[in-house]
């Protein structure tokens, strides 16, 4: 500063709290010293703490005129400045300076700032009265406190950028848990029609084999007809006529009625063979319906199992700082909390962990059980305790032996 250190004691403000409200008029008081005689061209100015000149002043106002010079000295001047030319930036420090007409700086106040007051503020205010001293800051604490101040913006800008990312995470993950979700609705419908198809399947080889096992029923009805009907006519032909002449006529005439009968029994044999071959068709169908379903399962729980990943918390992150002051703790916006938060838990991070638990469930190849964390020999002995027929692949664990047994010999009837 230009002007020497003494000068300053010509003027003394007074009541200057450490802060004003933006945007509101201020009006700071200031009082003379005896040995000062003011100039209607004297003027009060707002200076940005750390000025080198007069000429780096923000804003001024010329002094009042008293038109009583008795009580020039010993009165309370002030000096009013309008809002609309005060500063506004409010992390910056100012002070007014009584500025005479040769220019030369006549008294300075205590710094202050233009923003909202806080408790602290207020309680400085009130004791404002009893703490009239005069604070003169040097270049070098201006310069510290400007370097803070922008090491601070530079952590508040970093932390915000730190933001920006997280929330382009959060949407780039959210659309991947829409896909992932849209692909389960899909596999959850397709396991509905193959499980539908399937039922139709197995009633129409339960249909198939009611109608196999009716054929066989009527074919045995039929021959045992035909040849009670060739015993009953032998004995009214040995009745009738009793002429061993006419056996050779009747022997040719039973022939006959066995080939018709044997024709007979080879069409039904050949019905009864094509229902076997549509069975084994459709039990054939029927097994890759169960693979294809068990398949379906799996990817089902493998989707679900990534979901439940994505839903998990990120760690959180760290901020590291060496030399730098400390940063204001600058929270992400509340409303990425709860979109965080109907993630089911906050922000979602997959993490993939080589683990048994992370590997398919293995599934029985006959009840289609699936079963977390077996090994294929536990899964093995578990398939061979169910009761299974060889032919239709039927589990049949709640049969007892003999029907069990009537079951499998009905198939090589």
């Amino acid at each position: 500063m230009n002007s020497s250190t003494p000068s300053f004691s010509q003027v003394a403000f007074r009541d200057v709290p450490h802060s004003y409200p933006p945007a509101t008029p201020v009006i700071c008081s200031y009082t003379l010293a005896a040995n000062f005689h003011p100039s209607p061209r004297d003027w009060v100015g707002i200076f940005k703490v750390g000025w080198s000149t007069t000429k780096d002043y923000h804003t001024f106002v010329w002094v009042e005129s008293s038109g009583d010079s008795s009580q020039e000295q010993s009165s309370t001047r002030h000096a009013s400045f309008k809002d609309y030319y005060l500063p506004k930036d409010e992390l910056d420090f100012y002070q007014f300076c009584y500025v005479d007409s040769s220019g030369q700086v006549r008294g300075a106040s205590t710094p202050f700032c233009f923003r909202v007051p806080d408790s602290e503020d207020k309680q400085s205010a009130e004791n404002s009265e009893d703490n009239d001293l005069l604070v003169i800051t040097t270049q070098e604490q201006v310069e510290q406190s400007n370097r803070e101040n922008a090491a601070l913006k530079d952590e508040v800008r970093q932390i915000r950028e730190r933001n920006e990312e997280l929330e382009e995470t959060i949407r780039g993950e959210r659309r991947e848990m829409e896909i992932l979700k849209d692909k389960q609705d899909e596999l959850v419908s397709e396991l509905h029609r193959a499980e539908e198809q399937n039922e139709r399947l197995l009633r129409t080889l339960q249909e198939q084999r009611e109608e196999i096992q009716r054929l066989k029923e009527e074919m045995s009805i039929h021959v045992t007809n035909q040849v009670l009907l060739q015993e009953q006519n032998l004995a009214e032909s040995a009745r009738s006529d009793p002429n061993p002449e006419d056996d050779g006529g009747l022997l040719l005439q039973v022939e006959r009625q066995l080939r018709e009968a044997h024709a007979a029994i080879a069409e039904k044999d050949a019905i009864i063979e094509e229902k076997k071959n549509l069975t084994s068709l459709l039990e054939g169908h029927n097994q890759e319906l169960a693979e294809e379903n068990r398949k379906l399962n799996c990817d089902i729980e493998e989707l679900q199992k990534t979901l439940d990943d994505l839903q998990m918390p990120p760690p959180p992150h760290s901020v590291h700082r060496d030399a730098a002051p400390a940063a204001p703790h600058c929270p992400i916006r509340p409303d990425l909390a709860e979109t965080c938060e109907s993630f089911d838990e906050n922000i979602p991070v997959v993490s993939i962990v080589e683990d048994e638990e992370d590997q398919p469930a293995l599934t029985c190849r006959h009840c289609l059980e699936s079963f977390p964390g077996s090994t294929r020999a536990e899964v093995e002995r578990h398939e061979r305790n169910h009761r299974v027929c060889p032919f239709c692949t039927l589990i049949c664990d709640g049969m007892e032996q003999a029907v069990f047994e009537d079951h499998v010999y009905s198939h090589e009837m």
